[in-house]
């Protein structure tokens, strides 16, 4: 197979199109220490990252015409350095993926054809692998965030990370025999900022090791405009085509996590949290009430309408009922001495914020496929503008306000085959319009036509 891919769509080594790229070299250090290059056997790469995981996969698909699974004696151990380019026609500059990666499994092993065999490797980063060498078992103090940057430097050996130490309040507590990432995803249980904003532990392809909240996602820029558009107006091999398939969302679906139904017995807009003291035998009967608010939101609008249709609610709005879903957190004021909080504490003051951010975050789902973008990654915030449907009839106004706005990318499959494309996963946790506007002209709509008849 020859080094550049997707030659239809490449003018040298510069790309015509965004799903352009070229495979400028794999490298395959086998047990022994001998260094192979596969690019040439390589018929399919997938890169799967999400701010849910804390490391990126590959799964490569090799042609294997050369017999390197014998020669090399392939067995699960190997290290891979992948390097994939792009270089754009106009200004030259070149973008490009770089990782190591080591070999997790080696899978579908098949003789398809005479003289050939393929096989599937599956790898993941280093810091996968020390995490399977090291149980953790020691005592930690500071904020959460601090003790995760200690783990990712001393005992993950990350040396290229973006960690936000700024969790709310210090704790002290013993890690009870967890390997390293467990560890992470243990204290990142009660990791909060000080406005109750979820943290996320994850690796992408672009760039670092990464701890981010959810306000870190919502204060930053957006990276990228796409359009949903079923129709292109320029020509293949102008900078106009090139800017045009760049921005363009080739396939949409979406899931709606619309039902209040569900929200509401999850506290996303009520709750209620009761603190137990087991050192002082002290218990908060009254407890600390949460009602719907001070959430940092993508767009501007609420995930639920302000007035109207509350009958199912009793009358009442649907952001008045703290009882209708309570917490219970035990703490232990004196384990570590006077006034020296637990693991636990940080949760008394934000389960219930967080709760709300973690229940609402996916409001509106969509999963696009959209043209490699070297530069886009999971935690970054896109706008998306989405057209309605039947937006022929609507030409005045063909724009869906409602699912138009900005969005989270919360995993990204980037597929390197006949082209570079992108599965990307987009949610966000508020809407484009005002839901209560949205009622209103319905309503009148509704008036209109009846008074017509």
């Amino acid at each position: 197979m020859a080094q550049v891919r997707n030659t239809t769509r490449l003018i040298g080594s510069s790309g015509v199109t965004p799903s352009s790229y070229i495979i400028s070299s794999c490298k395959l250090t086998a047990s022994n220490g001998t260094v192979i290059e596969i690019r040439e056997l390589i018929t399919k790469l997938i890169i799967t990252e999400s701010i849910y995981t804390s490391s990126i996969d590959l799964s490569m698909v090799i042609l294997d015409g050369v017999n390197l699974f014998e020669s090399v004696k392939l067995n699960g151990d190997e290290k891979i350095e992948l390097l994939i380019k792009r270089q754009d026609l106009e200004t030259k500059d070149v973008e490009k993926h770089k990782h190591t990666f080591y070999t997790s499994e080696i899978v579908n092993f098949a003789r398809t054809r005479n003289g050939s065999s393929s096989y599937q490797i599956r790898a993941v980063s280093k810091h996968v692998y020390i995490n399977n060498t090291k149980t953790l078992n020691e005592f930690k103090e500071g904020t959460i965030g601090n003790i995760v940057k200690q783990i990712c430097k001393a005992d993950l050996k990350i040396k290229d990370m973006d960690i936000n130490t700024s969790t709310d309040k210090n704790i002290k507590c013993i890690i009870p025999k967890l390997r390293p990432l467990a560890a992470i995803n243990w204290l990142n249980k009660n990791s909060f900022t000080t406005a109750g904003a979820p943290f996320y532990f994850y690796e992408t392809l672009v760039g670092k090791v990464k701890y981010k909240s959810y306000e870190d996602f919502a204060d930053q820029d957006v990276s990228a405009e796409y359009i949903h558009s079923p129709v292109l107006t320029s020509t293949i091999g102008s900078a106009e085509y090139f800017k045009e398939t760049s921005r363009r969302i080739r396939k949409l679906s979406s899931d709606l996590n619309l039902s209040k139904f569900v929200a509401t017995s999850e506290g996303a807009f009520s709750s209620n949290t009761r603190n137990i003291d087991i050192a002082t035998k002290t218990y908060n009967k009254k407890g600390s009430e949460y009602i719907y608010g001070g959430i940092r939101k993508l767009n501007p609008h609420d995930p639920f309408p302000n007035k109207n249709n509350t009958d199912q609610y009793d009358g009442r709005q649907v952001n008045s009922f703290p009882n209708g879903k309570n917490y219970f957190i035990s703490t232990n004021s004196l384990s570590y001495g006077d006034n020296q909080f637990n693991y636990h504490n940080p949760s008394v003051d934000n389960i219930s914020k967080c709760q709300a951010y973690i229940s609402t975050e996916d409001t509106l789902t969509h999963d696009i496929v959209i043209s490699g973008n070297f530069k886009l990654e999971s935690g970054n915030v896109i706008k998306i503008t989405v057209n309605k449907t039947g937006a022929e009839d609507n030409v005045s106004d063909p724009i869906d306000k409602m699912q138009t706005g900005k969005y989270l990318i919360t995993s990204i499959i980037h597929t390197f085959s006949d082209e570079y494309t992108m599965q990307v996963e987009l949610k966000t946790n508020s809407f484009g319009a005002d839901l209560n506007d949205i009622i209103t002209l319905e309503e009148e709509k509704d008036a209109t036509e009846v008074s017509d008849i």
